[in-house]
C-alpha cells in the first residue's frame, strides 16, 4: 500500500521518520523542519514541501493509498473534506498526535484499511489505536473488510449499511455462498434457507441469477472468473464490449467477477482488447504458443486457428492457463461473435471468515 507520512512540526517530523522507516512510507515534512533525514546511516525517502499544507494534502490525497497525518484531527478533517468521494475510492487516513500517544483511524477504516494501519502505527509508536467503526467495537463481522481480505468486489456498497446495522443491533443476516468457506460463521450469520427469509442478507457469488434471499441484499463478487478471448485483427472496443456483455449475460455471470482476460501473445497489441481492458480495469494477459501447447490437447482444435497462431485452441486454452493450476475448470466453451471468440473458466474460491 503506497503510504505517506505527513508532518508539520519538528516533533512530528521525528515521529514521521520512525513511522516511515518501519512502514516503508514516504515522508512529507515542512521545509523549516526538514533538511536531510538519516536513520542508522541510511537516507530515508523524504519529500519536503514549500507549498501550503492545503496544496500538499490535496496532492497526497489523490497520489497515495494511505495517509498518516501527524497533527490535530481538525486540521486533517478540514483539509480533506473537499476531496471525499466514497468509501470505495477514498484513501485510508490515520491521524497521530505528535507525541505518538494515539493513532486514530479517521477515514476508510475497512475498505481502505485505515483500521489495520492504525494498528500498525500503534505497534511502531506505542500509541493507543483508536477505532470507532461500529462493527469493530461491537465485535461483529464487517463484510466490507472481509471483501477486501478475500479480493471480492462489493457490487452495491449502499446496501452495506443495512447489513452492518442488522448485525450491530443483534439481528440475523442470511448468507448465500457458491464459494467454500474457511472458518465458522458467527451465530448471527445464518446459511440461507428459502423458508426463513431475513431482513438483510449477503450473497457471495459470481452468478447473476442467485435467489432473492432477503429484503436488503449485499452482493460480494469473488474475482474468480477468467475470460479467454481471441479475435480477428481490428475488432473495436465496442465490438469486444458487446460480445463480452452478451456472453456473460447468457452465462449468468457478473463482469465484476472477471479477474483477467487471456489470449495468445500474438494478440498482445490488439487495440480493441486493450482499450476494453483499460476501460473496465480488467487485466489482459497473454501466453506464447509454447505454453498454450501444454494444455491445448484438452480442448477441441481448430485447424484454421492453428494455421494462423500455431495452436489449435486459444480462448479455451488461455482461459484455463491463466487460472491457478489446481481448481480451475472451463465452465463455458468457446462461443463465436462475428470474429470474436470467448470462453470462460472458473477458479476454485475459498472465502476466509
Amino acid at each position: 500500500m503506497k503510504t505517506a507520512v505527513i508532518a508539520l512540526t519538528k516533533n512530528g517530523k521525528e515521529l514521521a521518520v520512525k513511522i516511515g522507516q518501519a512502514l516503508n512510507a514516504d515522508i512529507i515534512a515542512k521545509n523549516e523542519v526538514y533538511d536531510r533525514v538519516a536513520v542508522n546511516g541510511q537516507l530515508v525517502l523524504a519529500h519536503p514541501f514549500a507549498a501550503t499544507f492545503k496544496d500538499v494534502i490535496k496532492r497526497a490525497f489523490f497520489e497515495y493509498e494511505a495517509l498518516i497525518c501527524i497533527m490535530a484531527c481538525g486540521i486533517v478533517v478540514r483539509s480533506i473534506a473537499p476531496y471525499l468521494k466514497n468509501k470505495q475510492s477514498d484513501p485510508a487516513v490515520v491521524v497521530v498526535d505528535e507525541l505518538g500517544r494515539f493513532a486514530i483511524s479517521l477515514l476508510s477504516g475497512h475498505i481502505g484499511g485505515a483500521n489495520r494501519l492504525a494498528g500498525k502505527v500503534a505497534a511502531v509508536t506505542g500509541a493507543v489505536p483508536v477505532i470507532t467503526t461500529a462493527t469493530d467495537i461491537n465485535g461483529v463481522v464487517a463484510f466490507d473488510e472481509l471483501a477486501v481480505m478475500n479480493d471480492c468486489v462489493i457490487e452495491n456498497i449502499d446496501s452495506l449499511r443495512y447489513i452492518s446495522s442488522e448485525l450491530v443491533n443483534g439481528g440475523k443476516v442470511c448468507f448465500f455462498s457458491d464459494c467454500r468457506i474457511n472458518g465458522e460463521l458467527p451465530e448471527n450469520i445464518v446459511p440461507y434457507n428459502p423458508e426463513n427469509r431475513c431482513k438483510a442478507g449477503v450473497v457471495l457469488s459470481n452468478r447473476t441469477d442467485t435467489p432473492a434471499i432477503a429484503e436488503k441484499v449485499l452482493y460480494l463478487r469473488p474475482k474468480n472468473l477468467i475470460l479467454g478471448i481471441g479475435c480477428k485483427k481490428g475488432k473495436t472496443k465496442h465490438e469486444i464490449q458487446d460480445a463480452v456483455t452478451d456472453f456473460l449475460k447468457k452465462s449468468r455471470k457478473s463482469l465484476l467477477s472477471v479477474r483477467c482476460m487471456a489470449s495468445i501473445d500474438l494478440k498482445s497489441g490488439e487495440k480493441g482488447i486493450n482499450e476494453f481492458s483499460e476501460e473496465t480495469g480488467i487485466p489482459f494477459r497473454t501466453f506464447p504458443a509454447s505454453e498454450i501447447k501444454r494444455v491445448e490437447s484438452r480442448f477441441p482444435a481448430s485447424e484454421f486457428v492453428r494455421k494462423i497462431t500455431g495452436v489449435g485452441s486459444v480462448a479455451e486454452a488461455c482461459a484455463v492457463l491463466a487460472g491457478a493450476e489446481a481448481g480451475t475448470k472451463l465452465i463455458r466453451p468457446k462461443t463465436v461473435y462475428n470474429g470474436i471468440t470467448l470462453a470462460l473458466a472458473e477458479e476454485e474460491m475459498v472465502f476466509a471468515i
